[in-house]
């Protein structure tokens, strides 16, 4: 049998020295988990390239919705928000 590691209540589990030193694994770097043939293996994870701030906020420029000319903000509230459950006394 291989390498044991007991998991904790908060799911997580230690990687041992050996399996660190054989992944090249540093505290930071990502882990990932492949299913290989009904097998998980634990391999070292590769860096996702995060989206810039101006990419983000092309994206949000695109997705918004322009405030209606001639509302006021109570009226655009009352017109996007849920309606009110009745006041129960």
């Amino acid at each position: 049998m291989g390498k044991q590691s007991r998991l904790t209540n908060e799911g997580l589990v230690a990687i041992p020295d050996d399996v660190r030193e054989k992944l090249g694994l540093r505290p930071g770097d990502l882990v990932a988990f492949e299913q290989i043939d009904g097998t998980i293996h634990v391999v070292k994870g590769a860096e996702v390239e995060q989206p810039s701030f101006d990419d983000r906020l092309q994206r949000a420029r695109a997705l918004a919705v322009p405030f209606p000319l001639g509302m006021t903000t109570d009226e655009y509230m009352s017109m996007i928000r849920e309606p009110l459950p009745p006041h129960r006394a």
